[in-house]
C-alpha cells in the first residue's frame, strides 16, 4: 500500500504545472485506495479510516499549495467533494480513538467506575457504528465523483499568471514555506494558552507539516531532519491537550443525556465519569507545561536559523 508521505523525484527547476501533476497524482492516489477498504472493511483494520483521515488531509495540502495551478471551478468541486470524505473519516476515526482510550484507562480501575466503562465502551460503539454508516454512505455518494474528479483535475495543470507568480516548483516552495514558517513562529511567539488558540497553531503546524513533505526536496537535509521532527512533536503534544479538552466536553454531553434520558442510571456512571474528567484535566496542564518547553526551543530555532532555510532553495 502506498505511504503517501514524502514527495520525491522534483526539482527546484521543475515547472511548477509539472509539479503539482505530480504530487496531486500521488496525493489522489492514496485516498482512491483508502476510501473503499474504510467504507467496507472498517473493523478489519484500524489504520483504513487513519489512513484515509490523513491522506485527505495531505491531499488538501496539495490543492492549498497548487490553488494557482489549478482551474478554479474544478479545484472548487474536488476540495469540497474532499471535505466531505475528511469528515466521514474524521468522525469514525474520533470514535476508534475514543474507543481504543477506555479499556486501559486508570480510572476504570475500581470496581465503583466499571459500570461507567461498560456503558461508555457501549456508547462510543453504538456511535462508532453510526459515524460507519455515513462514512459508507459518503464512499457511496461521493466517491464515484471524487474518483472522477480525482482522475481528470492533475491533467488541467497550469503555469500560474501574474507578475508575481513563481516561476518554478523552487520558488513556489519559499513562497509557500516562508509564509507558513512566519505564521507559525508568530503564534509561538504570542505565548498562546486558551484551548481554541494552542488549536490554531496546531493546524497551522499541521499545514507546515505537510507543507514540508511535499516541498523538502528544494532544501538542505536540515529541514527534513530537525525542522520537520520539530514541528511533528507540537502537532502530537497539543493533540493530546485538544483530545483533553474534546474528551471533557463530550463527557460533560454524555453525563447530560443520561441524565435526560435515564436519570437513575447516572448514580451507577457517575463515579466512573467524573474519574476520567479529572485524569483528562490533568493531562492539559502537563501538555501545556511540554508546549512551553517546544516553544523555547522552537524560538530558538528560528533566531539561529533566521528562516535561511527557506531563503536557500537549491537551484540545481
Amino acid at each position: 500500500m502506498a505511504e503517501g508521505k514524502w514527495i520525491s523525484g522534483l526539482k527546484p527547476g521543475t515547472p511548477i504545472a509539472d509539479a503539482a501533476r505530480v504530487v496531486l497524482t500521488e496525493r489522489f492516489a492514496v485516498v482512491r485506495q483508502y476510501l473503499p477498504l474504510a467504507a467496507n472493511n472498517p473493523y478489519e483494520d484500524v489504520e483504513y479510516v487513519h489512513q484515509l483521515r490523513v491522506g485527505t488531509r495531505r491531499t488538501g495540502a496539495a490543492l492549498r499549495a497548487f490553488s494557482d495551478a489549478l482551474p478554479r471551478k474544478s479545484l472548487k468541486a474536488t476540495k469540497t467533494a474532499l471535505r466531505t470524505i475528511r469528515q466521514a473519516a474524521g468522525d469514525a476515526r474520533d470514535w476508534d480513538v475514543f474507543l481504543a482510550s477506555l479499556p486501559g484507562a486508570k480510572p476504570f480501575g475500581t470496581a465503583t467506575a466499571k459500570p461507567a466503562l461498560d456503558f461508555l465502551l457501549g456508547y462510543a460503539f453504538g456511535q462508532r457504528t453510526a459515524a460507519q454508516a455515513r462514512l459508507t454512505a459518503t464512499e457511496t455518494e461521493t466517491g464515484p465523483e471524487f474518483l472522477t474528479l480525482s482522475e481528470n483535475l492533475p491533467t488541467r495543470t497550469r503555469e500560474p499568471d501574474g507578475t508575481d507568480a513563481p516561476t518554478n516548483f523552487g520558488e513556489l516552495a519559499v513562497q509557500q514555506l516562508g509564509a507558513l514558517f512566519a505564521e507559525l513562529t508568530a503564534s509561538a511567539e504570542a505565548n498562546p494558552t486558551a484551548p481554541h488558540d494552542l488549536h490554531a497553531l496546531r493546524i497551522t503546524a499541521k499545514r507546515l507539516r505537510y507543507a514540508i513533505e511535499i516541498f523538502a526536496g528544494c532544501f538542505p537535509p536540515y529541514l527534513k531532519e530537525t525542522i520537520y521532527p520539530c514541528v511533528e512533536r507540537v502537532q502530537e503534544l497539543l493533540g493530546e491537550v485538544q483530545d483533553a479538552h474534546v474528551g471533557i466536553a463530550r463527557l460533560v454531553d454524555i453525563r447530560a443525556i443520561v441524565g435526560d434520558v435515564a436519570p437513575k442510571q447516572l448514580t451507577r456512571v457517575k463515579k466512573g465519569l467524573d474519574a476520567l474528567a479529572t485524569s483528562l484535566r490533568g493531562k492539559i496542564p502537563a501538555g501545556t507545561k511540554v508546549f512551553a518547553s517546544w516553544r523555547k526551543e522552537w524560538l530558538g530555532l528560528m533566531a539561529a536559523l533566521k528562516l535561511e532555510v527557506v531563503a536557500s532553495v537549491v537551484t540545481a
